[in-house]
């Protein structure tokens, strides 16, 4: 095997597989497979299979741990030589190579973002982008995501958008990220710069349906019209409650499927009135069929929902024999309200 050489030489060396296999001390059999898994950068060279030497970790025998992500960044489609190739080109009004960027932790990120859209052709300049705080979310580790405003521009935008409508029509299980790429008209690689995970990207959209509609019923004057104004009404196209049946039979936990999505709206309008208590103006006699029914349609669905409901109230702690005894006594109290002649 030939003189390994440290990253102070040029990032455009290059070893064969003998080479690559004697270093990482497993058969070539078990390389073709890292190549496929993009697990590791190969492509072919003359009559020989070449890779990158700046993928290999020196200190520490095997490959650098940025490396698989950074692969996984760019549309399947793109060739290994292609990202080789463009990995050691200088950046356009900069002295340094995305690999280079790579294997520094201050800069991966920018790294990762460069290949997330990457095109053909030179490599543009780009600013370093801001950087990004994260959460622990149900023991993962995701982005955290301020949701975006509707009527706002940008790829973020247009992928949550997307994945709204299409989780909300198919469900969740039968969506593909690729599915949301081209319904929202960006790379595949983009997609999982934001979200690395359809999970991570379901629970991105739930925060922005559940958000939406808490400022929506916030701004409303107060809670009677946030219910008047709400109840049946258009606000998400109904995306909310068909992701919400999606994932309550697919078995969709609340921490999964909600992240760190809690409701608002109804909450402030209901505190304020509690305040400042007026009486609702409402129809003199109600119909004891549809009470009836209401009352069977919330006790038929309860199991399912309840989960559900503690997390949106963001009650984590509650019993929930509890819980389900003050919605009881709530329908309890709905249904002496609406006594006739009361």
């Amino acid at each position: 095997m030939e003189a390994l050489r440290d990253l102070s030489e040029p990032l455009d060396d290059v070893w064969t597989t003998p080479q690559a296999a004697e270093f990482l001390e497993i058969s070539r059999q078990a390389i073709n497979k890292r190549i496929r898994n993009r697990k590791m950068l190969g492509y072919p060279g003359d009559g020989v299979t070449l890779f990158p030497a700046w993928q290999f970790d020196l200190e520490n025998p095997g490959i650098r741990p940025e490396v698989p992500e950074f692969l996984a960044a760019f549309d399947e489609d793109v060739e290994p030589r292609a990202i080789a190739e463009w990995s050691i080109t200088r950046i356009a009004g900069s002295d340094r190579t995305p690999a280079e960027l790579l294997l520094r932790a201050d800069t991966m990120g920018d790294a990762l973002q460069l290949a997330a859209g990457y095109a053909a052709g030179p490599v543009e300049e780009h600013s370093a982008p801001a950087a990004e705080s994260s959460v622990n979310r149900a023991d993962k580790k995701v982005a955290e995501w301020t949701p975006t405003r509707p009527g706002s521009t940008g790829a973020q935008q247009a992928i949550l958008l997307a994945a709204a409508d299409l989780f909300s029509r198919k469900g969740p299980a039968k969506v593909t990220l690729r599915e949301v790429a081209a319904a929202a008209d960006v790379s595949y690689g983009l997609i999982y710069r934001f979200y690395r995970t359809k999970e991570n990207l379901l629970v991105a959209v739930m925060e922005l349906l559940v958000s939406y509609g808490g400022e929506r019923l916030s701004g409303e004057e107060d809670a009677y019209a946030a219910i008047d104004n709400s109840f049946g009404a258009d606000i998400d196209s109904g995306q909310f409650g068909r992701m919400l049946m999606w994932a309550v039979f697919e078995g969709t936990s609340p921490d999964r499927l909600l992240g760190g999505a809690r409701s608002g709206g109804y909450l402030s309008q209901i505190d304020a009135l509690w305040e400042n208590p007026v009486e609702p103006k409402v129809r003199a006699e109600f119909d004891s069929g549809v009470l009836a029914s209401l009352i069977g349609l919330v006790a038929s669905v309860w199991d399912l929902y309840e989960p559900y409901l503690t997390a949106l109230a963001d009650n984590p702690d509650r019993d929930r024999e509890d819980v389900r005894q003050e919605v009881t006594d709530l329908l309890k109290l709905l249904v002496y309200a609406a006594r006739p002649n009361r």
